[in-house]
């Protein structure tokens, strides 16, 4: 929800305390929105119209609520135009861009039936019922839905078809956190280009169809265009002198990193620090002091962030990246992402202090002692091949190759790297995982960006479902060229090497 041209309000809405059904249907359409071409002095001058696949016809998909023990019942409704029919051909070749499902990303949920299962497929004219039951004991936190149909989800998800998933409870019952104004920023760049429609003859039509150009190394930022928030470019974020305000960032968009910094307007290397309380929607149990929070394709940060005492103007930024350390090898300049106007009475809100926070951690660290097994995972990309192939552990996605079997029950230690080539992000369903930092904090996630010629070793245990699932790169176009990976999760006993039928 917008409050006036470039004015960014929470748009959540409060959940029942009691367990309930959550409805919500997400029409998936066609449809013509607006978006910010070029401001001056923080007003657009100029807009350009898009036309993209968009879920309720809007930019970015509407927020969802639950609480823990609620079930999420999600009519997903595929009213996107009929395709040519595609012959049997290679699955990592990107095709059926108008065929979809829906990926509840985070959640601790089963993967199988009518839940959270990216198996299905939903042809146009198609409509399908989720019901997804959330666990009483589910973290609340910051989490978020895409579509995930393989062969199609970079163009569905770089076009907006992405959306805020709130579970409420935990860290919002903090008093110091519960008196904030909270805000959810999703994150997302849109490489529309101007293109003869191929659905109406004889117009033409800003719209993300070209696989190959829009994901074309360097495209983004040779483009100009602009990472959007909640579907606007550079909103205007009002805060008083001395509020503290909870501020969810998503990032729902696709090979653009972000070092979100807070600066002064008025003096830009002025940096202003912030507080984090969470990744990947799971509370870490303190409060940590930063002056930047990087965030890659899939990443979630939960943070508050306090005004000084006098009117001014914040700009939250993307802060300029060399080449080296560039996502994409290519340098990166330094962009605006928000405005932030301090104004009115100064009146100091308070933080929360780690005595508060600490009960809210969701999990324990996994010992050594713990372990049960290991399981690799390497990403890789063919460029030799003609297209290049997309793999993990030396092979691409095989909707017919036997699914890697894993125990329910078992603590394992994977070991992810990236090949010399390019970086890759790590991205498991259903059970989340944990890493521990260089500083010797354990961090809980659900995606991790590791950097090319790197490796990484996480720790994770299976609980709870059985069931199919996939693990996958998070760089939405390496997953649709067949960067992914089935995983099975069996009862213990189950044979490990039975076939498939």
């Amino acid at each position: 929800m917008l409050l006036g041209a470039g004015v960014l309000a929470t748009g959540v809405a409060d959940a029942s305390l009691q367990n309930e059904d959550v409805s919500q249907d997400l029409v998936v359409k066609y449809a013509t929105n607006r978006i910010c071409r070029t401001l001056d002095q923080g007003r657009c001058k100029e807009w350009d119209d898009v036309k993209l696949r968009s879920y309720n016809g809007q930019l970015v998909g509407p927020t969802i609520e639950a609480r823990p023990g609620d079930t999420l019942r999600i009519v997903l409704d595929n009213q996107l135009p009929p395709e040519p029919v595609r012959g049997m051909v290679d699955p990592n070749i990107p095709h059926g861009f108008n065929v979809t499902n829906l990926h509840t990303h985070g959640l601790h949920v089963s993967p199988a039936g009518n839940a959270d299962n990216v198996m299905l497929s939903l042809e146009p004219g198609q409509k399908f019922e989720y019901e997804i039951k959330i666990p009483a004991d589910h973290p609340a936190g910051t989490f978020w839905y895409h579509a995930h149909k393989h062969g199609s989800v970079s163009i569905q998800v770089s076009s907006g078809m992405a959306g805020a998933l709130i579970i409420r409870g935990g860290l919002d019952e903090v008093p110091a956190i519960r008196a904030a104004r909270e805000r959810v920023f999703v994150f997302q760049q849109i490489p529309y280009a101007l293109i003869n429609d191929p659905y109406v003859p004889g117009t033409r039509a800003n719209m993300v169809e070209d696989f190959e150009a829009s994901f074309a190394e360097g495209r983004w930022e040779a483009s100009g265009r602009r990472t959007t928030i909640n579907g606007i470019v550079e909103p205007v974020i009002k805060m008083r002198g001395g509020e503290v305000q909870r501020w969810r960032f998503i990032h729902a968009g696709f090979r653009e990193s972000l070092r979100i910094k807070l600066v002064r307007e008025r003096d830009p290397q002025s940096v202003v620090s912030y507080y984090q309380l969470a990744h990947d929607g799971l509370a870490t149990g303190r409060l940590d002091q930063v002056d930047e929070t990087v965030m890659h394709p899939g990443y979630r940060t939960d943070v508050l962030v306090r005004a000084g005492n006098r009117p001014e103007t914040y700009l939250l930024i993307d802060e300029a990246t060399a080449a080296e350390e560039s996502f994409t090898g290519l340098s990166e300049t330094r962009k605006v992402l928000a405005r932030i106007e301090i104004e009115g009475s100064f009146s100091s809100m308070p933080l929360p202090d780690t005595a508060s926070l600490a009960p809210y951690a969701p999990f324990k660290s996994i010992t050594n002692e713990e372990l049960t097994g290991t399981q690799e995972a390497r990403f890789d990309i063919d460029v030799q091949s003609t297209p290049a192939k997309y793999l993990i552990n030396g092979k691409p996605f095989d909707p017919d190759t036997p699914p890697r079997k894993l125990t329910l029950g078992a603590v394992e230690e994977w070991r992810v790297s990236s090949s010399p080539l390019t970086s890759h992000i790590f991205h498991i369903h259903v059970n989340p995982f944990q890493i521990v930092t260089a500083d010797g904090k354990g961090i809980w996630r659900d995606t991790l960006f590791v950097k090319a010629n790197q490796s990484v070793r996480l720790r994770t245990r299976y609980e709870r479902y059985v069931g199919k699932f996939v693990t996958h790169c998070h760089i939405l176009d390496h997953e649709d060229q067949g960067m992914m990976e089935v995983l099975e999760i069996v009862h213990p006993g189950t044979s490990m090497h039975e076939k498939q039928h």
